[in-house]
């Protein structure tokens, strides 16, 4: 994000009469793992009394790896975080959480008397969960997470992200054999093309579709900026070798050369 474009809107907001109260930081994106500038984010929510939220569904897990967690740096500023643990954490899908440190936000959004439930009690320790989350019926999702966390410990957690802690550890392979690398992030998302296949979205689902046919792999591609085509290899399974990768690339030297 553009921080001082940012600043000129707000400007340009309120003088039109607007009241700008949210300001939403990615911290790395589905499509290319690119992080926007947290710390000055941060000072921008402070000076125009704005609520930062952060957007961590991707990119939380690097809070598990020491040397990834400076990209991370003062998110522990924002109001509230969203984080994804089925994204990187192995957790089954459909697992999100939501983090905040205003807890009376939560009650405002979803709290709910009725004569029939239990009253929440200031002498509690705890206060009921269903005043502070999803009510009712609806199935318990964080229960993946608890248990994964009971079974693996924060340290099994980390040490299933340590296989793909570093992007950089990988786009080496794919400048060796010719492909570029188009994108910039320490994420373990790598978005590569070819000259070859220039702007020519096609010819680039060709390649995807034919890696994925193949069994060996599973690739996708990706509009970036909303115009550039590009292949992606996410890689997030704590079972990914530097033989898997190597597997990926000869593949698609395979079907480069057939398309």
């Amino acid at each position: 994000m553009d921080v001082d474009q940012l600043q000129a809107l707000i400007r340009e907001d309120r003088q039109s009469g607007h009241v700008p109260f949210l300001l939403v930081a990615t911290v790395g994106t589905t499509a290319a793992g690119v992080i926007d500038p947290l710390p000055e984010l941060a000072d921008c929510a402070r000076e125009h009394g704005l609520w930062l939220h952060a957007d961590a569904a991707w990119g939380g897990a690097v809070v598990l790896v020491p040397e990834l967690r400076n990209l991370l740096a003062e998110i522990d500023r924002a109001d509230s975080i969203t984080f994804d643990p089925h994204k990187w954490l192995s957790i089954p899908r459909g697992v999100g959480l939501f983090l905040t440190r205003h807890r009376n936000a939560l009650k405002s959004i979803f709290g709910f008397q009725a004569t029939y439930m239990p009253q929440e009690n200031a002498s509690l320790k705890m206060p009921h969960p269903y005043m502070h989350s999803l009510q009712w019926s609806r199935r318990f999702s964080g229960l993946k997470l608890f248990h994964s966390l009971a079974t693996a410990g924060w340290m099994g957690m980390q040490l299933s992200c340590a296989s793909d802690r570093d992007g950089r550890t990988t786009t080496s392979a794919f400048d060796e054999q010719g492909w570029t690398v188009v994108n910039s992030s320490r994420l373990a998302v790598i978005c590569f093309s070819d000259s070859a296949l220039g702007m020519d979205v096609e010819a680039h689902q060709r390649l995807a579709d034919a890696v994925v046919r193949s069994g060996k792999a599973w690739i996708s591609t990706v509009r970036l900026g909303g115009a550039r085509p590009a292949l992606r290899a996410c890689i997030t399974n704590f079972r990914t070798k530097p033989e898997h990768i190597e597997t990926l690339i000869a593949v698609l030297q395979q079907f480069r050369s057939q398309d």
